[in-house]
């Protein structure tokens, strides 16, 4: 296996509203906890260069396209980051999603003059503040898509087109990106839930009270039929990109970027109507192509140290089978806390053939002298979710022995010479990491304290939520109530 197999390695943090906690940042509220100044971005930036990425990436929240003082003091934050990034030799990446605009989630329709105007104008805004980047990418949707004013796939398109030539017009050296995320173009046509006199809102597309067996969620309802004339009307449009256009295609058109049916979600169709690898295949004879599976290191809500590697390497020999890919991203909402997982996901981006238990055992000895803590940290991905798919079940009195032994490894290693360079530093990131082996430890333990723990989890991580605005879809409390569970679906 060549080394570097991905040209493109991109870590994406998502510090949005409705995923902040206290080992992400908060680059959205000023005065509130948990922001970082440029020493801690320059720092965070030299532990990517160090684990193999060549690519910063961010997400650029719906609440930061409304005109006014937040929008110009997020724009100058974004644009000093791209200049770091930029001065470190790595590449700066922003993103929207197309049409999703302010606090609530609003998804503007392009069939609408109004909404149009409005999406234009913070499309114009942005490109022109981050003029320069190396690569934009336009996101379809989640949160974002229409189905309003006969809006479908077609109408996400051409809106593509428009929004390349306004990059470009700014920028000519940026690529942009297309990104196909979804089942696919996911909320866009009949992908999108159908709710008769939707008025636009979040509320509205994602109630309850709408569910049922054909839209179990208000995105991923896209039939096999409609997959295959999304993506004939992908490619039958790709000469008319600019050559250096980039298409983000996972080996999966689900939520969970999956092609295998052993591992679909509840909410896939049958298996192989949903595989993406043929059409990888196609757009790759085209245009450069990148993975971007979001849910393959960690997942989102709870914050834990996330230990995914055997499937990382999975879906990254996979990928390397399937299509010549150029690239590949890491999301994270947690970027103090799991360095693991970046470094991992880093080093099989270069090199997708490496050992995961290897790659554990590698890191944990260079920051904590101890390779034993790398392999015993598996213990902490017992938590249900997207994206979870344990290579080892555990019962209750193996994950007693394991975390008794991780903490007490934790204990003892303080102290120890740290071999990378670390953010935050590795005395901080011991005591994280103890302290959620501790917690752990209880929480698979006879009797925890589940009330206690959640409220210790909330003071914790989430009390950022105390200062800041609840974000619409109000999951904080879903977070801490889930921290505390942990551990009780496990047998002895």
């Amino acid at each position: 296996m060549p080394q570097e197999a991905y040209k493109l390695r991109t870590c994406y943090v998502n510090g949005a509203e409705h995923l902040q906690n206290a080992w992400n940042v908060n680059f959205m509220y000023p005065g509130a906890p948990n922001q970082w100044s440029e020493g801690d971005w320059t720092a965070f930036l030299a532990e990517l260069k160090a684990f193999g990425y060549n690519c910063f990436q961010i997400w650029i929240p719906p609440t930061l396209l409304v005109p006014g003082e937040k929008r110009e003091n997020a724009a100058k934050l974004i644009k000093k980051l791209m200049e770091m990034t930029k001065s470190m030799d790595m590449m700066f990446n922003p993103f929207i999603c197309v049409n999703s605009y302010g606090a609530d989630w609003y998804f503007a329709c392009p069939n609408d003059a109004g909404d149009k105007k409005i999406i234009m104008e913070f499309w114009d805004f942005y490109a022109g503040k981050l003029a320069g980047a190396d690569i934009f990418t336009i996101f379809p949707g989640d949160i974002g898509g229409c189905n309003r004013n006969g809006c479908d796939h077609d109408t996400f398109l051409d809106l593509c087109g428009e929004l390349i030539s306004l990059i470009k017009g700014h920028s000519p050296s940026t690529a942009v990106e297309i990104g196909t995320w979804g089942s696919p173009f996911a909320g866009w046509g009949s992908d999108m839930r159908h709710v008769p006199n939707w008025d636009g809102s979040w509320n509205m597309i994602t109630d309850p009270k709408l569910n049922s067996a054909e839209s179990p969620a208000y995105i991923f309802n896209g039939s096999p039929k409609r997959v295959a004339e999304c993506m004939k009307s992908l490619i039958s449009r790709l000469d008319a990109y600019p050559v250096d256009t980039i298409v983000s295609i996972n080996l999966g058109f689900n939520g969970i970027s999956e092609p295998e049916g052993k591992l679909f979600s509840k909410l896939a169709n049958p298996p192989f109507a949903y595989d993406g690898r043929p059409w990888a295949k196609k757009i790759a004879e085209k245009r450069r192509i990148t993975s971007w599976d979001y849910a393959l290191a960690e997942g989102e809500l709870i914050a834990y140290p996330h230990w995914r590697l055997p499937n990382i390497k999975r879906k990254r020999l996979m990928e390397r089978e399937a299509a010549p890919y150029f690239g590949a991203v890491n999301y994270t909402m947690t970027p103090k806390l799991n360095m693991l997982s970046l470094y991992a996901v880093g080093q099989l981006m270069i090199n997708p053939e490496r050992d995961p238990d290897e790659i554990a055992s590698e890191f944990t000895g260079l920051v904590f002298g101890d390779p034993k803590i790398g392999t015993l940290m598996e213990a902490f991905e017992i938590v249900g979710g997207w994206g979870h798919y344990p290579r080892r079940l555990y019962t209750k009195n193996e994950l007693q022995k394991d975390f008794t032994e991780l903490a007490g490894r934790l204990e003892a290693c303080k102290g120890a010479k740290c071999e990378l360079p670390l953010f935050p530093d590795s005395e901080t990131h011991r005591r994280d990491l103890l302290w959620h082996a501790k917690n752990f430890l209880e929480l698979t333990g006879k009797y925890p304290d589940r009330g206690a723990i959640k409220k210790k989890y909330w003071e914790k991580s989430l009390s950022i939520y105390d200062a800041i605005p609840m974000s619409i879809d109000e999951r904080a409390d879903s977070a801490a109530y889930g921290y505390s569970q942990i551990g009780s679906d496990i047998g002895e």
